[in-house]
C-alpha cells in the first residue's frame, strides 16, 4: 500500500514537473519573442534584465544568473537555507529556458501590425503560463526573493511587497523608455495577473452565502422543497454573546445569486447575508479541468 502511494506522488511529480518545464519554456519564449524586441518592462527580475540591457550591454541571460546568484547569497543570509535552495533552483531552470529560447524566438520572429493586439498576445501567454507554474507549485525565482525577504524581515504583506517590487521595476523602464512603453507594460501587467488569477483560482461562476435569520427553518424548508437548492446547517458562536445560533450556507451559480438574495430579504428583511466568491465546488455541477 505504501509502495503504491509513493509510486502515485512520484508519478504525480514527474507530471507536475513537465507541465512546469514547458509552460516555462513558453513563458520564456514569449519573453524573448515580445517583451524583449518591444521593450516592454511588466515588473519581475526579467523586466529590469530588458533595461539594464538596453543601458549598459550587459546580455540578458548573463544578468539574470548574476542576480539569481546575488540573491541566493542573501536569501543564505536572510532567509532558511530551504526557501534559498527552492527559489534559486527555479530561478536558474528559467533562465536557461531563457537562454535556449532566445534563437527560437530569432527564428520566428513574429511581429504584429496592431500594438494593442500583440499586448493582448503577450498577456495571454504569459498569464496561462506562469499560472500553471505557480498551479504546479514551482517557481521562476527572481523578484519572489525580494518580496520574501520583505516579507519576512520588514513585516510588509506579500502582496504590497510585490507591488512596490513590481512599481520599482516599472519605473526604471518609465526612465529609460518613456510613457508609452510604460503604459504598455502596465496594461499587460495587469492583464496577465488577471489571466494568472483565472488560471489558478478558475472562473468565478458560483457564489457562496452565509444566511442568519431568525426564522432560518422557514427559509432551509422554502429553499430545499420550493426551489430545489442544498442548504448546509452549520453552527456558529458570537464573540462578544457566547449565544450559539444556526447559520445556513447555500452555494449557487452567480447569475441566482440576486434572485436569491431578494428571496431571503422578501422572507425576512432583517435577515444577516455575507456573501463570497467560489471558484470551485467538488462534487456540484461546477467540473474541474485542470487535472492538478
Amino acid at each position: 500500500m505504501i509502495l503504491k502511494i509513493c509510486s502515485l506522488i512520484n508519478r504525480k511529480l514527474v507530471f507536475r514537473f513537465l507541465i512546469y518545464a514547458v509552460a516555462a519554456f513558453v513563458a520564456a519564449l514569449n519573453f524573448n519573442l515580445f517583451l524583449v524586441p518591444n521593450q516592454i518592462v511588466k515588473g519581475g527580475m526579467s523586466g529590469l534584465a530588458i533595461v539594464v540591457n538596453d543601458v549598459f550591454g550587459m546580455s540578458i541571460p548573463l544578468f539574470l544568473n548574476l542576480v539569481t546568484i546575488l540573491l541566493f547569497i542573501l536569501s543564505l543570509i536572510m532567509l532558511d537555507y530551504k526557501k534559498a535552495i527552492i527559489t534559486t533552483l527555479g530561478g536558474f531552470f528559467f533562465n536557461s529556458m531563457v537562454f535556449l529560447s532566445a534563437p527560437v524566438a530569432l527564428e520566428l520572429g513574429i511581429q504584429f501590425q496592431s500594438e494593442f493586439l500583440m499586448l493582448v498576445v503577450l498577456s495571454g501567454i504569459s498569464g496561462i503560463c506562469f499560472g500553471l507554474i505557480y498551479r504546479t507549485g514551482f517557481n521562476t525565482g527572481g523578484s519572489d526573493a525580494i518580496v520574501t525577504i520583505l516579507n519576512v524581515h520588514l513585516k510588509i504583506p506579500m502582496g504590497v511587497a510585490n507591488t512596490w517590487t513590481n512599481i520599482f521595476i516599472v519605473f526604471s523602464g518609465f526612465l529609460v523608455f518613456g510613457p508609452t512603453k510604460t503604459l504598455f507594460a502596465v496594461f499587460a501587467l495587469l492583464l496577465t495577473n488577471k489571466i494568472i488569477g483565472l488560471v489558478n483560482l478558475g472562473v468565478k461562476d458560483s457564489k457562496m452565502c452565509f444566511v442568519k435569520s431568525k426564522i432560518n427553518d422557514e427559509i432551509e424548508d422554502y429553499l430545499v422543497n420550493k426551489y430545489n437548492m442544498g442548504v448546509t446547517q452549520i453552527v456558529s458562536k458570537g464573540g462578544i454573546f457566547t449565544k450559539k445560533e444556526e447559520i445556513l450556507m447555500v452555494i449557487l451559480p452567480v447569475d441566482e445569486y440576486y434572485g436569491f438574495k431578494h428571496l431571503i430579504k422578501d422572507l425576512d428583511p432583517a435577515a444577516f447575508i455575507l456573501t463570497s466568491d467560489c471558484y470551485h465546488v467538488k462534487g456540484g455541477y461546477k467540473k474541474n479541468y485542470i487535472p492538478f
